[in-house]
């Protein structure tokens, strides 16, 4: 059977076959482990040693993650293929497969010459460059100097400590750069038995799927779930360095306590959880120093008011542009920056009404897709990308801390640290005067009487469901509301009966308006003849009684007498009324 190779995979491919090896595999929950799943990622790699980024969604973990496993050969088919993402991009490669509910994926023992390893080495000189850059992650080969035992790290906006693990890493010129490993990727790493075996002799570490951070002024690799360790791995550039430290015997340090002598860390208690009417009402100066939690809906974005930034990569300080360049005048860089969310909105929980302010990651989060790529997305009438703009009735659980304009003016607003919990899109944003009584002098004039309106008894108003035609009127009224549907202008009205008398005219809305007015005085003229076919359908009336009637004279006939004989026409079309004198 012939497969197809990575390298000649497009979008428009649909029935291809691919055989290939899983060399990475790891599962991305966010910044913690014990997070949502939100995709399972993959590194393919066929027998031409070509390589290519694959992913599968949420929906497919259960039937392709429990089947596909590291280091093991597949056939593939029935797979898509699409652009690959601009950030976070583990190989550089124009495209990444996409496995669907449709993928068709076998195991096989059918041998082949795959590569063992897939990267990208960055040279240790040129991390600098590269803080703070999302856009890919940064594979690094080093001999190993120093390994850290695990320690527990508290951060103040997340409710459980992390796991660390620092080691440290020498290249060939005798650079060092420190590499921190979180959660999982801490404590599978493991050096205990490396100089057992083979005594004090170098040992080389190629990492893979390293971000580039500083702390302090410091630079240092950071490795989450994307992160691959190999140790004294079979490349070229490992038989490299070791030449180039020769006969030397590099004995790895070791420090920190073990972990299982650490204290049991303790879960950080969690904030009290206030709604917006009572931070409201808090003394700015008596706010809680680590903040607080509310649960609330994004109701409206804030007008005027840009949703992204450049940020410096060194300080996280906005860079202000000067022509062509971006200088932060924080710490002095030109062009060192990356652009990051600034998402400023109105949020409510039926008590009350705040302004609220986001940064960086915490607005990826909420929008869920990276700045750069909103950016490129069609905006809206209002010049907002259509994925700003669905974050309206979004409902959240924050952290929030008070901003430094709440020390200035009554109205509080607030900078949230952290996402506590997304419930996502509700139907129904919260107002108000659902949950918030008002007191009657908030209350206007007209406001007054809707409240009275609303004080009356339900019996006596209809349901919310039969009100639904009356109270949203469209186009095509309901059929138990046909009646309240505006006329047609080929409906004639006639007022000169006492019974109001439907006309069809069909060639009405053909002639123009003077022809309209010259057939409506001539209709009234006809109407002064009486009519006998009318009068067999009027019931019997004596004859004595209809002469009394007809000798009292009404009371309309006495007021026209004592006014101007005044001799007027009227006819009314539809719900207009035209009048014609003579």
């Amino acid at each position: 059977m012939s497969y197809s190779p990575l390298v000649s995979l497009t979008p428009k491919d649909r029935l291809k076959t691919i055989f290939v090896r899983v060399i990475r595999k790891w599962e991305f929950r966010g910044i913690n482990d014990d997070g949502p799943l939100q995709h399972i990622d993959l590194i393919l790699a066929d027998t031409q040693g070509s390589a290519i980024y694959a992913e599968i969604p949420p929906t497919e973990a259960e039937k392709h993650g429990r089947i596909i496993q590291p280091c093991q050969n597949y056939i593939m088919s029935r797979f898509r293929i699409c652009n690959a993402k601009d950030y976070y991009k583990s190989v550089q490669a124009p495209y990444m497969l996409e496995l669907t509910c449709h993928t068709r994926v076998s195991h096989t023992e059918e041998p082949g010459s795959f590569p063992n390893y897939v990267y990208n080495l960055t040279p240790f000189s040129e991390l600098q460059q590269f803080v703070g850059d999302r856009k890919k992650f940064h594979d690094v080969l080093g001999i190993l100097i120093e390994a850290a035992e695990p320690e527990w790290i508290s951060f103040s906006n997340q409710p459980k400590p992390n796991l660390r693990r620092n080691i440290l890493l020498r290249d060939a010129t005798g650079n060092e750069v420190r590499v921190s490993l979180w959660g999982q990727k801490a404590s599978a790493f493991n050096i205990d038995n490396l100089n057992d075996s083979s005594g004090p002799s170098p040992t080389t570490v190629l990492l893979t799927g390293c971000l580039v951070k500083t702390f302090q002024g410091q630079l240092y690799l950071s490795g989450h779930s994307a992160c691959h360790w190999y140790i004294n791995p079979e490349i070229p550039e490992s038989e490299t360095l070791l030449q180039s430290v020769g006969s030397q015997n590099i004995t790895v340090r070791k420090t920190g306590t073990p972990l299982e002598d650490l204290p049991v860390p303790q879960t950080q208690q969690n904030k009290e959880h206030l709604t917006l009417r009572e931070m409201q009402d808090i003394d700015p100066y008596e706010f809680p120093e680590k903040g607080c939690m509310c649960t609330v809906t994004i109701t409206r974005l804030i007008d005027a008011s840009t949703w992204w930034f450049p940020s410096c990569n060194f300080c996280n300080k906005s860079c202000k542009q000067e022509g062509c360049d971006f200088i932060c005048y924080e710490c002095g860089t030109t062009n060192k920056f990356s652009y990051k969310y600034k998402l400023n909105f109105i949020t409510s929980d039926g008590t009350e009404e705040a302004e609220m302010i986001c940064f960086g990651e915490i607005g990826r989060r909420i929008v869920g897709k990276p700045v750069e790529t909103v950016m490129r997305t069609p905006k809206g009438n209002d010049l907002l990308p259509l994925d700003v703009a669905s974050i309206v009735s979004s409902k959240f659980t924050f952290t929030v801390l008070m901003t430094e304009k709440s020390y200035r003016v009554p109205k509080k607003s607030y900078r949230i640290t952290s996402i506590v919990t997304a419930y996502g899109k509700q139907k129904i944003t919260p107002s108000l005067s659902q949950n918030a009584p008002q007191s009657s002098q908030d209350i206007g004039t007209s406001d007054k009487e809707i409240a009275k309106v609303e004080t009356i008894s339900a019996a006596s108003c209809p349901s919310s469901s039969q009100l639904y035609g009356l109270l949203t009127p469209t186009k095509t009224l309901p059929i138990q509301s046909m009646h309240l549907q505006t006329p047609e202008k080929s409906v004639l009205l006639s007022s000169k009966d006492a019974d109001v008398q439907v006309v069809e005219d069909a060639e009405a809305t053909n002639k123009s308006a003077k022809e309209r007015l010259y057939t409506s005085v001539m209709e009234a003229e006809k109407s002064k003849v009486p009519n006998k076919s009318s009068d067999k359908d009027m019931p019997d009336i004596p004859t004595e009684l209809a002469k009394n009637d007809a000798a009292i004279p009404s009371l309309s006939t006495k007021m026209a007498e004592k006014q101007e004989p005044i001799n007027q026409e009227k006819t009314i079309y539809g719900k207009g009324t035209k009048s014609s004198k003579k």
